[in-house]
């Protein structure tokens, strides 16, 4: 099996995101046609979410390049309110199921979906889950959340379909955004960047760019990292539970707080944070991207 790092960057043109609540007619189409990952478009921002969706679709279109999306099964693991990847895919076309604990994300996604006979949104945990297995196991931005993040892998994997893929997207533990978050709370300056924002709603600046909020992946504010990963501790775990690398990228480069304040409305830094992330060694990029499969059959 052939390893391979992408360079996973949008292109310099193409379509534009995808609108509206049903699959997209464009994406949907013949399996003998074919479809393309990077048909389904997220704008980027410092974070690499547009980059990520990329890399996530591309892994699933390049594996079942034969089958038309609608009959590909998605499962996202630790989904928040789907804004970012779950619904994305699931406007694409794919039958996507989310699941979280977290109910008021959950209810956000339902709503967000706007009863998408392909979107599924269940408030529970992964092994709560009953029904057939399926082609895709997503663990995005899930695994540092958790204290014991191989119990939470394995039991993801037990709805698995042989010879499907696992994606997994994890911080860089020791990268930049986990290092700039430290300083950021250490220092107390939210409460600075409250302050700014607060001057720049009241006066005539109130539109200036920074004022307004990203859309979030989950509405858990009470969710933070309590693992800090290392790429040999990610890679011990695949081979723990029995995962073979297939295709690895980087996320972004720099995306914390400090950065992301300062610069995180220039879309000129945008789009050189997710480029230069492909140019420099894995261990200088604020997060990783990995596609897996099953090498061999596991014991759960």
């Amino acid at each position: 099996m052939q390893i391979s790092r992408l360079p996973d960057v949008a292109p310099e043109s193409g379509p534009q995101p995808l609108n509206g609540n049903g699959p997209d007619p464009t994406v949907l189409k013949d399996a003998r046609m074919g479809w393309r990952g990077d048909q389904i478009v997220l704008e980027e921002n410092p974070w690499g979410y547009g980059k990520r969706l990329r890399f996530v679709a591309e892994a699933i279109a390049t594996e079942y390049r034969d089958r038309s999306p609608d009959s590909v099964r998605v499962l996202d693991v630790g989904c928040g309110n789907g804004s970012l990847l779950a619904i994305p895919l699931a406007r694409a076309g794919l039958d996507v199921t989310g699941v979280d604990l977290h109910r008021p994300s959950i209810e956000r996604a339902r709503r967000t979906a706007d009863a998408m006979p392909n979107a599924h949104f269940i408030a529970g945990a992964v092994t709560d889950l009953t029904g057939p297995p399926f082609d895709v196991v997503i663990l995005s931005e899930v695994l540092e959340h958790v204290f014991d993040p191989e119990v939470l892998l394995r039991a993801s994997l037990a709805h698995l379909k042989p010879g499907g893929i696992v994606v997994i997207t994890v911080p860089n533990g020791y990268g930049e955004f986990e290092i700039d978050s430290w300083i950021f709370r250490t220092l107390h300056l939210r409460v600075a960047v409250d302050f700014l924002k607060r001057v720049l709603r009241t006066g005539s600046a109130a539109s200036v760019a920074g004022s307004e909020p990203d859309i979030a992946a989950t509405d858990n504010e009470d969710c933070p990292h309590v693992q800090f990963f290392r790429r040999r501790r990610l890679q011990q775990m695949f081979r723990e539970c029995s995962l073979a690398l297939v295709r690895e990228s980087a996320g972004s480069f720099v995306c914390g707080p400090l950065v992301c304040h300062a610069l995180g409305r220039s879309h000129r830094f945008i789009e050189w944070n997710a480029r230069v992330a492909d140019r420099l060694p894995l261990a200088f990029a604020s997060s990783w991207h990995f596609v897996l499969r099953l090498a061999t059959e596991p014991s759960f």
